[in-house]
């Protein structure tokens, strides 16, 4: 009888001792890994809005467009739609395929573009 209470003494020590270990690497060792992996999501969270970021803007390509407001020829932000630039061009001074321009709402690429044309009229 004694061999089997150190028996079963010495068995209760080892699943004691197995159940702490298990419970170590349950909640201790995981808060270690799981800051590791938070910190791991978080830069690729933050590299990959960075490059979305990135890419929106190098796709999206501001052109411009020319429209009449209060009897004024003037420059419009296409993707805003916004007025870039107002112009002293009125629109009874307007020649008829300017006018002819604006109703098939012509695109221009760069302010470059837009600047040569009014240029291009205007003298």
């Amino acid at each position: 009888m004694n061999k089997i209470n150190r028996f079963l003494l010495i068995y209760m020590v080892i699943i004691t001792a197995l159940c702490g270990y298990m419970c170590y690497a349950a909640f201790y060792k995981k808060d270690e890994e799981k800051e590791k992996l938070i910190h791991q999501v978080q830069s690729t969270i933050t590299r990959q809005e960075k490059e979305q970021t990135a890419a929106t803007t190098a796709k999206i390509k501001i052109t411009y467009g020319l429209s009449i407001r209060d009897g004024h020829l003037v420059v419009i932000n296409n993707h805003t739609k916004e007025v870039f630039e107002y112009t002293d061009m009125k629109k009874e001074d307007l020649p008829a395929d300017i006018l002819r321009m604006l109703k098939k709402k012509k695109v221009f690429e760069s302010r470059e573009e837009v600047y040569h044309f009014l240029e291009s009229y205007s003298s």
